[in-house]
């Protein structure tokens, strides 16, 4: 019953030695997680800037690119990574109730659907090579070879996706790593704040799919 019943509220009874108060440990770890990711959607956003700009010097090269790429796949992830961050928020919400079983079946289901995410992404990528549009492989003729701006905005895509790729993937190592640790019962009891820390990270990395498709995907398409 200990599992499914409310909790009372989780204390981390860790205290480092640099912080004077609980709260003010869970407080620092907070803001540190924030301005972590700030810089980390500032390294994004360079990344959407130069594909706008290019949208706008080269029109034609970008709506050529554009459909290539495959739509109903991008959809498709967004769709999952919406679902997965509803499941990360029960996740925090059981967490703070006391529900470990719960809580512990929602990190999982976010971690599948991280994983299903990569293995669409994958299967994408695939069908990029097959169709000849990845035209940073020597070995490989670039189908618009004609094209050299269309070059220039599909090094953006390969980038953005790629580098969202490797967060995702360390996303979900993190995740599998904290629910492991999360099966023990005295967790949430200790580090229940762990959870919500990380929550904020795996809302980011649906935020900024949910900018990347519709800047690499649906404009200009």
């Amino acid at each position: 019953m200990a599992d499914i019943g409310i909790a009372a509220e989780p204390v981390d009874l860790e205290l480092a030695e640099q912080f004077t108060t609980k709260a003010q440990q869970r407080e620092a770890a907070t803001l540190g997680m924030w301005a972590w990711l700030v810089t980390e959607l500032l390294l994004f956003a360079g990344l959407f800037l130069c594909a706008l700009i290019l949208r706008i010097q080269h029109p034609q090269s970008v709506t050529l690119v554009t459909t290539h790429l495959k739509f109903w796949i991008g959809a498709t992830n967004t769709v999952v990574l919406i679902c997965s961050s509803l499941t990360m928020s029960a996740a925090i919400v059981t967490s703070r109730l006391g529900w470990r079983r719960f809580m512990l079946g929602a990190l999982l289901a976010t971690a599948s659907l991280g994983s299903l995410f990569l293995l669409l992404k994958g299967f994408e990528y695939y069908q990029d090579y097959d169709e000849h549009m990845m035209p940073f492989l020597a070995d490989r003729s670039y189908v618009l070879a004609h094209d050299q701006a269309s070059v220039l905005f599909l090094d953006v895509y390969y980038i953005t996706t790629g580098l969202h790729g490797v967060h995702l993937i360390t996303g979900i190592s993190i995740l599998l790593w904290l629910t492991w640790k999360a099966s023990r019962p005295a967790f949430l009891q200790t580090h229940q704040n762990r959870i919500e820390i990380y929550g904020l990270y795996w809302h980011f990395i649906d935020l900024i799919w949910i900018i990347v498709f519709p800047v690499l995907y649906v404009l200009n398409r």
